[in-house]
């Protein structure tokens, strides 16, 4: 039975085929499959995996998990009040939110890692941004931290966050978690002020 192709499917095998090409221009094709298919493993684990299993922990619908993702991935922060007006627990709210961010940070890091091992442009502009920010002291040693407030900024906020680290090239472990907790931080205070207008309404 033939399988019919449709818009989305072909835009997503694009996407796959441009990145795997541009890595194997850089790195060998075995070494290439391999960081492509571990980048897509911790997206699929964070974005899809742990959310139906903290619904099924929780008692959440897998209707209601993919109502959540989307809206996160829509409205990044501010779909907090989407999961508050589902009825769930704000703690529930806050690992759901925080598992699809981690998907989308590390799905963005993985993707410029592999588009920059092919563009000797991008590495001699990283090389010059590296050469400035490394004598500067401050920034050397706690430019990581700007990235918590950085996340909350409006039209950067998630996806650009993580690119701003790349830029820097902050260590990895340590951008993720400093993106993190300006993540939580930024949910913690929405549903703060969400919870905080409907006592006032009610």
């Amino acid at each position: 039975m033939r399988r019919f192709i449709y818009p989305g499917d072909y835009r997503c095998d694009m996407v796959r085929v441009a990145a795997v090409e541009a890595c194997m221009q850089a790195l060998s094709p075995g070494t290439c499959r391999f960081r492509v298919a571990r980048a897509v493993a911790f997206v699929l684990l964070f974005l899809l995996a742990v959310p139906l299993l903290l619904g099924f922990a929780f008692g959440v619908s897998p209707a209601a998990v993919f109502a959540l993702i989307g809206s996160t991935l829509l409205l990044q922060a501010a779909a907090a009040v989407v999961g508050l007006s589902l009825g769930l627990h704000p703690v529930v709210v806050l690992l759901f939110l925080t598992s699809v961010a981690a998907a989308v940070l590390i799905g963005i890091l993985e993707v410029c890692d592999l588009f920059a091992e092919r563009s000797r442009t991008i590495q001699r502009l990283l090389s010059k941004i590296d050469v400035k920010t490394g004598s500067i002291d401050y920034l050397k040693r706690y430019g990581a931290l700007m990235l918590i407030p950085v996340i909350w900024i409006p039209g950067i906020a998630l996806y650009g966050t993580p690119v701003v680290a790349w830029i820097f090239q902050y260590p990895r472990a340590i951008s993720l978690l400093c993106m993190l907790a300006g993540w939580m931080i930024a949910v913690i205070v929405v549903m703060a002020a969400t919870m905080g207008l409907v006592r006032l309404v009610f």
